[in-house]
C-alpha cells in the first residue's frame, strides 16, 4: 500500500504561462461528486484498487490499476471505490494560456481511460513535483511547469511507441502520417547509408515492426529500405567514380558502407558491369566526346 501525499498547491504564476502546474498529490480515494467540474484540467493516475466513474451522458467505467485518464476543466464528474482494497489514485491539475493546442498535440481525449505502461515513472514524477510544492520556494511554479511538460511529452511517447508497436496493415494508416514515417526513415537512411545500418533498429525507433515499415515503404518507393539504401550507396559510388579519377574500388566501397567484394557484386547486378568496367566505359564515352 502507498503512502499518502495529501494535495499540495502551487502559487499562482504571477505572469500568464502557457503551461502550469495547480496541484499534486496522491491518496486513498474516498467518493467524490463535481457537479459543477473542477477548476483545472486533471490527470488521474490509479495504482491500486478500482474505481467507478460517472459522466453526465456518458456510460460509466471502472479506472483501476495500470490506467489514467484526462477530465477537462468544467467538466461534471463523480467517481468512487468499488474494490475491497483501497483505491489508490495520484492526481495533476494543470492549466495555462496555451494549454488547448497543448492537450490537443499530445492527444488526451476526455474521461477515456488509458494503459498506463510505466507507473513507477509516473509515481516518481509525483513525488517531485509533490516535494517541490512542498517545499514551496520561490520559482517552484516555473520549475513544475517544465516538469509537467516533460511528462506530458512522455506520457505521449510512451502511448504513441505503445499504440503503433506491432501494427498490422489491415490496421487503417491514413496516407498523410505514412508519408510522414516513411520520409524519416528515408531521411535517416540518406543520411547514414555509409554507417551498418540495422533496419530492424530503425523500424523499432520509429514504433513498427520492421515487416511493416518495409510494406509501407514499398508502397512509397516501390522498393523496399534494403533495395533503397542499395540505391542510394550505388549512386554515391558512381558519382565518386565520375569526380575522383584517382580513387581505388576500395576506397569507394569504403565511403559508401561496403565491403568490397559485397560491392563489386551489388555493382555489377545493378549495373551489368564492375566498378573498373564501368569507369572505362564512363571514361571513353567522355573521350569520344570531347
Amino acid at each position: 500500500m502507498m503512502d499518502v501525499r495529501l494535495i499540495r498547491l502551487f502559487r499562482p504564476p504571477a505572469v500568464p504561462m502557457p503551461l502550469f502546474t495547480h496541484t499534486v498529490g496522491y491518496n486513498r480515494q474516498n467518493p467524490m461528486a463535481r457537479p459543477e467540474g473542477f477548476s483545472t484540467h486533471q490527470l488521474l493516475f490509479a495504482r491500486n484498487g478500482q474505481g467507478c466513474v460517472r459522466i453526465p451522458g456518458q456510460e460509466e467505467f471502472t479506472f483501476g490499476p495500470m490506467q489514467y485518464m484526462f477530465i477537462p476543466a468544467g467538466l461534471p464528474h463523480e467517481y468512487s471505490p468499488v474494490s475491497d482494497e483501497p483505491w489508490e489514485v495520484g492526481y495533476i491539475s494543470f492549466s495555462g494560456t496555451k494549454v488547448e493546442p497543448l492537450l490537443e498535440h499530445f492527444g488526451l481525449k476526455a474521461c477515456r481511460p488509458l494503459a498506463l505502461t510505466d507507473a513507477e515513472a509516473v509515481w516518481s514524477v509525483l513525488d517531485e513535483l509533490w516535494e517541490l510544492a512542498d517545499g514551496n520556494e520561490d520559482g517552484a511554479e516555473w520549475e513544475a511547469a517544465g516538469m509537467l511538460y516533460k511528462f506530458l511529452l512522455n506520457l505521449h511517447r510512451m502511448n504513441s511507441i505503445e499504440a503503433r508497436r506491432g501494427r498490422e496493415p489491415d490496421i487503417h494508416f491514413s496516407e498523410d502520417a505514412a508519408k510522414a514515417v516513411v520520409q524519416q526513415a528515408a531521411t535517416y537512411l540518406n543520411e547514414h547509408y555509409n554507417e551498418n545500418i540495422s533496419l530492424s533498429n530503425v523500424a523499432d525507433s520509429l514504433g513498427y515492426t520492421h515487416q511493416y515499415l518495409n510494406r509501407l515503404f514499398h508502397k512509397t518507393y516501390g522498393v523496399s529500405m534494403l533495395q533503397y539504401v542499395q540505391r542510394i550507396r550505388l549512386e554515391k559510388a558512381i558519382g565518386f567514380m565520375n569526380t575522383k579519377e584517382t580513387i581505388t574500388v576500395k576506397e569507394i566501397a569504403s565511403y559508401v558502407g561496403m565491403e568490397t567484394n559485397y560491392f563489386i557484386r551489388t555493382f555489377r547486378k545493378a549495373t551489368g558491369q564492375t566498378p573498373d568496367q564501368y569507369r572505362k566505359t564512363s571514361a571513353a564515352s567522355k573521350g569520344n566526346r570531347g
